[in-house]
């Protein structure tokens, strides 16, 4: 679908994947609609679009767990400028952990977050996109953890393969509405926020990591690319990394090759992350590792 002057809304739009999309589809004309938990980015991204001549026309801060936060912005959109054409869910969280490491609230915010979110925002915006019957698309940001069972990923694989077995199901439900659905599965992302990702290990050991996964990651201007693409020639799902596919590829078609590639991941990740006199991991919200709700790298 063509994307100029079609009304967009974008989660996750203070920094990262969410701003670079939110800037790719100003660039081609859309009607934006963008928000994020961190006002201050967020409203950089608005000065940012409006300064290259790009229309914001609401920019709402709020936490896409709370349903009652995003069923007030879809009554907001709707009574002053209809249904929307176009839902990007972008807004994400991240979390690297063993299973004996991770605390309930966190098992519980990625869930609130990563799954909960896209769906308080399907089902308070999409349903008028069907009544109003001028089609539209609706794309949601998984992970090569949507797809792929990478380690230390226990909880946000989860809600990231649900994702994109809710994105095959409204594919299908939505076709004959006109209404395109696309799933983006990017692999590592360097979004500038690399370091305040949750990672349940020793401080140093968290730095390995981060250096590993910065020497990886592909731009989130990129990924946005991929994003513009996705819903103009309506392609449902995008791998964004050439190393993804591959790996998908193996595991789709020579499994035990995909097996013996997966034990060999687990155990770097073990031993890059892990120490023989390990600390006691680091849990969000302490003053080691402080947890962010936007623009999380995706991997």
């Amino acid at each position: 679908m063509e994307i100029r002057g079609k009304k967009a809304l974008v989660t996750g739009a203070a920094s990262g994947i969410g701003r670079a999309t939110a800037l790719a589809m100003a660039e081609r004309g859309a009607r934006l609609f963008i928000t994020d938990i961190d006002s201050q980015g967020l409203e950089e991204t608005r000065r940012e679009i409006e300064a290259r001549g790009g229309e914001v026309c609401l920019c709402r801060p709020l936490d896409v767990s709370d349903y009652e936060a995003m069923r007030n912005l879809a009554e907001e959109i709707h009574a002053g400028f209809g249904p929307l054409d176009i839902l990007a869910n972008i807004a994400g969280v991240a979390l690297f952990s063993q299973v004996e490491d991770m605390t309930h609230e966190q098992w519980r915010r990625v869930v609130d977050v990563n799954l909960w979110g896209p769906y308080h925002a399907i089902e308070c915006f999409v349903p008028e996109m069907v009544r109003a019957g001028r089609g539209g698309h609706v794309l949601t940001v998984s992970s090569t953890a949507g797809i792929i069972g990478l380690p230390w990923h226990v909880v946000y694989a989860g809600t990231k393969h649900a994702l994109v077995g809710s994105s095959e199901v409204l594919r299908y439900d939505l076709r004959k509405h006109g209404i395109g659905v696309s799933v983006i599965l990017p692999g590592a992302v360097n979004t500038g926020l690399v370091r305040t990702t949750v990672i349940n290990a020793d401080e140093d050991a968290c730095d390995r990591g981060r250096r590993i996964f910065a020497r990886h990651a592909i731009p989130p201007e990129r990924v946005a690319r991929f994003i513009v693409d996705a819903i103009e020639k309506n392609r449902f799902m995008v791998i964004t990394n050439p190393d993804i596919k591959l790996l998908y590829f193996l595991k789709r078609f020579f499994p035990p090759a995909y097996e013996l590639i997966m034990r060999a991941m687990t155990w770097f990740v073990d031993h890059t992350l892990t120490r023989k006199t390990m600390c006691q991991p680091s849990h969000p919200y302490s003053s080691s590792t402080k947890h962010k709700d936007h623009g999380l790298s995706h991997i």
